[in-house]
């Protein structure tokens, strides 16, 4: 406020002063042609400037001489109260010299302002600077964030894109499950509603099976008895055998003994007629004949299938066997035949060995007599089987061969071919032969034991043509039976079989 009252005195004195410096140039602009001109002081803040005009002391000196000699004063204004003074100019000029030493100061302080408001310029100009720096910085840095955050969403948004489809899918399968499950329920309950059904036609053939087994153990009782009473006939008819059987071979002896005596004969008579000697060996020349074997005998011209007597190796005695002379071109020695059950085939080793049963039935010839057989030239092996349904079928191997006694009777095949199945239902080769007194089987249990009879068991194997001969309508799921595996099974029971070798050349 001091400041503003000031500078309007100020202003006041400045223009009385110009006034009078008007006045008085004019004056001397008349006397002098303008000599001097006024001073001025300008002074500059910011935007805006300030021009002051400063009272000339020599002018002012010259007029108050003019007028203590001319009496004459010049004014630009009519004087107030008469004529100033000296002693008031005076006044004027130092409170003018006063004004501009404040003037001076009131500069220097506006100097100093303009340099702190520069200074201050400066730092806000700096920290501007510093700021758009920054600023530039963030920006930069938000745009990087912006960037990342745009592929962060992107992705986001292919994983949401993805996870909804996936969404969908799996409500699709959701309902799909729904539908099957609700189909399985139905279908369930349908098969339930069966099940109920089932189980009590169970029970009534449960009851029924009761009734039937209470029978069967009586029929089994029966049976017992009666298999007790059989196999004490049949120890009888065994050792009527034995007595038969030694009878036979005196008889043999007997026969040998005539046969002799009847060469003799021939040789005492062959000095008779020769018709009489040409008759005599065309009624001696078929009982002179010796067959190794069937093919021997059907390339001798006996074509008609029966019991023949055969030479088996150096065997002085004949050996009877039924020759096959029709199946395959005839020549078969059969060693195996199953047709009725009227032949018991659980036998032990030694009669497996030796054979049993009648060569014109059901029979085996034994294994020794195999053995010689097939030692003495390359054979091939036959098996006819036929199930109760009237179905035929047969294994052909190219090569057949029975090793001896000390090697188990194994038996070793070749080249299997025939209709029983496309591979065949015999054990491997060296497959040794088993008896429930003898057991060479591969498998920790007695495989004739379980499943009867003697045979190449291997580990119970695919087959088993000795084993217990069931009749029809009792020969299904009968593992024990007389099987051929790759034929009709493991457990249907066959009807007939026979096994038969001839010469591989034949």
């Amino acid at each position: 406020m001091r400041f503003a009252r000031s500078g309007w005195h100020l202003a006041l004195l400045l223009a009385s002063v110009g006034l009078v410096s008007s006045g008085n140039g004019n004056g001397q602009g008349r006397r002098g042609g303008g000599e001097r001109r006024r001073k001025l002081h300008r002074v500059q803040h910011g935007q805006c400037s300030y021009t002051f005009i400063l009272p000339e002391m020599e002018s002012c000196q010259g007029g108050s001489e003019q007028k203590s000699g001319t009496n004459v004063v010049q004014r630009d204004s009519p004087p107030a109260d008469g004529e100033w003074p000296v002693q008031k100019l005076q006044h004027l000029e130092s409170a003018m010299e006063n004004n501009t030493q404040w003037l001076l100061k009131l500069e220097n302080y506006i100097h100093q302002k303009t340099g702190m408001v520069h200074f201050q310029a400066d730092a806000v100009h700096n920290q501007t600077a510093t700021m758009l720096e920054i600023g530039t910085n963030l920006l930069t840095q938000t745009a990087e964030q912006t960037r990342k955050l745009n592929v962060v969403e992107a992705k986001v948004m292919n994983q949401t894109s993805k996870i909804a489809i996936q969404l969908l899918e799996n409500s699709l399968s959701t309902n799909k499950l729904e539908k099957e499950l609700l189909t399985q329920i139905s279908e369930i309950s349908k098969l339930q509603d069966k099940n109920s059904r089932l189980e009590s036609k169970v029970l009534v053939l449960e009851s029924k099976q009761r009734t039937e087994l209470e029978d069967m153990r009586e029929e089994k009782e029966r049976l017992q008895d009666l298999v007790k009473r059989q196999t004490a006939a049949i120890t009888a008819l065994e050792r009527q055998l034995r007595v038969a059987s030694t009878n036979n071979s005196a008889l043999q002896r007997q026969h040998q003994q005539l046969m002799k005596s009847v060469h003799t004969l021939i040789g005492m008579m062959s000095s008779g007629t020769g018709k009489n000697a040409h008759l005599q060996r065309n009624c001696f020349s078929s009982n002179e004949q010796h067959f190794r074997d069937c093919a021997e005998a059907y390339k001798s011209g006996h074509n008609t299938s029966g019991v023949y007597h055969i030479y088996i190796g150096d065997m002085t005695e004949p050996t009877k066997v039924f020759c096959d002379m029709v199946t395959s071109g005839g020549g078969w020695t059969v060693f195996q035949r199953r047709a009725s059950g009227s032949v018991n085939f659980q036998k032990s080793w030694k009669d497996y060995k030796l054979g049993f049963g009648d060569p014109s039935g059901e029979h085996w010839l034994g294994n020794e007599a195999v053995h010689l057989i097939t030692s003495q030239a390359q054979y091939s092996l036959r098996v006819e089987l036929k199930d109760w349904e009237e179905n035929g079928a047969y294994a052909l191997y190219d090569k057949f061969q029975l090793a001896g006694e000390k090697q188990q009777y194994r038996y070793h095949l070749w080249s299997y071919s025939g209709t029983a199945g496309q591979q065949s239902s015999l054990a491997s080769n060296g497959t040794g032969f088993s008896t429930r007194d003898a057991d060479n089987d591969k498998c920790v249990c007695k495989c004739a034991l379980m499943m009867t009879g003697g045979w190449w068991f291997d580990a119970c194997g695919l087959s088993n043509l000795n084993g217990i001969f069931y009749t029809v309508g009792h020969n299904i799921r009968k593992l024990n039976g007389i099987k051929w595996h790759h034929f009709r099974g493991p457990s249907y029971s066959l009807q007939s079989t026979s096994m038969m070798i001839r010469p591989a050349d034949f």
